[in-house]
């Protein structure tokens, strides 16, 4: 699903279709178009140093620069005044309350219960767009943070290392796992193009925006405490679900290790992280707080498209 940003000049048809400022909705398929492009351009850029050579520069030219812009101007757009915290004392009780509510009970319930193997399957390729990423993202957001902070985004980074055990690392262990549920699409003819939609490339490149562009750092942060506070329900089902349908252990160990340790990288991230950063800088509190409810419209579209998707394939 990786592509490279190879494709002919975008028009301003296309900019006011997928990204209307008349209340309208997008067009889907024009909004699919233009996130596809965004996220190869992303992939490209954060290549390994073998492939320097095709690494693109940031700033690659003016239509990656637009998508993103007005993806940020159409995103702030959804966001309504009222539900932002009104100062940085509220900020906890309202990034809890926002972040149990995110927890996706009815779709994980689904997983757990009645999920055929095929739909798990699925769901966990559409996560590998994110989850084969997450390291690169704390990697990221590290630069510049100091003190109890940067220790806690190390620590993450270090778990996501395997804590210096190259089979441990996550991202292997990942791999490990979408091998086989990519032999279980095969085996079952599944064609994975049901994933090629703006919801899933949306949710993939809005934290790689964040974190790439060091101005919106403290929205990546944001975005990635709730993602750490709301995955654990999530892992857990998952490991319910493949436990049910009798999957080799190994593969869900990947989900298995993520229950716990993103429980408590999540509580650390907003007790070290976010709540400081908000109480010194009344601007971060609203580039952190627009982060988290941004990334949860995101992802909330997500998971009702990959849901429906999952369902067409049991």
């Amino acid at each position: 699903m990786i592509r490279t940003d190879t494709g002919p000049a975008l028009s301003d048809a296309m900019f006011a279709k997928a990204f209307p400022g008349d209340g309208s909705a997008p067009d889907v398929e024009t909004r699919l178009a233009l996130m596809t492009r965004l996220h190869g351009h992303y992939a490209a850029y954060l290549s390994g140093p073998e492939s320097f050579e095709r690494i693109p520069r940031l700033d690659a030219g003016p239509d990656i620069g637009r998508i993103e812009n007005d993806w940020l101007r159409w995103e702030d757009a959804q966001v309504p005044e009222d539900r932002l915290p009104s100062d940085p004392e509220t900020f906890r009780q309202w990034f809890h309350a926002l972040s149990s509510d995110h927890a996706q009970t009815a779709f994980c319930r689904y997983i757990r219960e009645e999920a055929s193997l095929r739909e798990i399957a699925l769901f966990f390729l559409a996560e590998e767009l994110v989850d084969s990423r997450f390291d690169d993202l704390v990697a990221l957001v590290q630069l510049g943070s100091s003190g109890a902070s940067k220790l806690v985004m190390a620590e993450n980074y270090w778990d996501e290392m395997g804590a210096g055990d190259l089979e441990r690392m996550h991202t292997r262990l990942f791999d490990q796992s979408a091998r086989y549920m990519r032999e279980q699409l095969a085996n079952g003819g599944v064609d994975t193009r049901e994933l090629e939609c703006a919801e899933v490339y949306e949710n993939a490149s809005l934290t790689l925006m964040y974190a790439l562009h060091r101005h919106l750092v403290p929205r990546a942060l944001g975005a990635m405490g709730l993602m750490e506070h709301s995955a654990p329900p999530r892992f857990q089902a998952m490991v319910d679900a493949c436990t049910r349908l009798e999957v080799p252990p190994g593969v869900i160990e990947y989900q298995r290790i993520h229950v716990h340790v993103d429980e408590d990288h999540g509580a650390e991230w907003l007790d070290h992280v976010l709540v400081p950063l908000v109480r010194r800088s009344p601007a971060a509190l609203r580039e952190v707080s627009m982060g988290v409810l941004t990334r949860e419209r995101v992802a909330n579209a997500y998971y009702t498209r990959v849901w429906s998707q999952m369902k067409a394939v049991a």
